[in-house]
């Protein structure tokens, strides 16, 4: 029996409730899973139910998302390596991050608390059912990234990686419908990830450029340091993300599109 979609938002409640938070970035996937699914099966759902559901998994994704990055900036800060005498400002630094992350924290706890989001539970307590078509569905959105992926220039800029991570996630997830894209899928995964890791490096830089203008001497010259680094990181990642770009085209890996 198919489970319900409801199972796979709810089974993460509790623990994102829990003031840790630990399973907000496992959570964000899923959530993005749901959201990216039912926007390939519009022939086996009413299109303004998808609709409706679609915009209320993007309001849990992005107050998932807040306090997701929260921690990766958190973690990204802690494991630099830095000076002795910059151990101060780095507490600082965290400290500041950490009271942002629980304010986040707490905007997810009334967001979970809140009709809403009961409302929508009830909307996803049914199982999905995908496409009728699998391999035309994906097929089509394959082209879509590859057109989004041609039109992003050689400096994508913010919004260029929101058009590229919603269009990888369209094609990952739906690859994730056939045992046949299981491969792909995986590639497309890791191709995510390098998404994730541009754009935790572009948060990374416009929070140290925040934190640079307060009048804290300290956190300035850290925060200096710090954004060199971001820089440098995100460079690394383009270069990353090139490569696994080169692997998630491989024609082998979609073979089975054609099939």
């Amino acid at each position: 029996m198919t489970p319900m979609m409801s199972r796979a938002v709810t089974r993460f409640e509790a623990k994102l409730r829990n003031e840790d938070g630990s399973e907000a970035r496992q959570a964000r996937v899923v959530v993005r899973r749901i959201r990216a699914q039912l926007g390939l099966a519009n022939d086996r759902f009413d299109p303004d139910w998808v609709w409706l559901l679609r915009r209320e998994l993007r309001w849990v994704e992005q107050a998932i998302g807040d306090v997701a990055d929260a921690d990766a900036l958190v973690c990204w800060v802690r494991r630099q390596e830095l000076d002795d005498r910059d151990e101060k400002a780095r507490t600082d630094l965290v400290a500041e991050l950490l009271r942002e992350r629980s304010r986040a924290h707490r905007r997810l706890v009334a967001l979970l608390d809140s009709a809403r989001w009961e409302r929508m539970v009830r909307d996803l307590a049914r199982p999905f059912q995908p496409p009728a078509d699998v391999a035309k569905t994906v097929r089509r959105e394959w082209r879509s990234l590859k057109v989004v992926v041609s039109s992003a220039g050689e400096i994508p800029g913010d919004q260029d990686l929101h058009r590229l991570a919603m269009r990888v996630d369209r094609v990952r997830h739906g690859a994730e419908l056939s045992k046949d894209g299981a491969k792909w899928a995986e590639a497309l995964g890791e191709l995510r990830d390098a998404i994730d890791a541009l754009q935790e490096a572009s948060l990374a830089q416009g929070w140290l450029r925040h934190a640079a203008g307060t009048p804290t001497v300290s956190w300035d010259l850290l925060s200096g340091q710090l954004l060199e680094r971001a820089r440098c990181a995100e460079s690394a990642w383009w270069r990353e993300w090139g490569r696994r770009w080169e692997r998630a085209r491989a024609k082998e890996l979609r073979a089975w599109l054609k099939a």
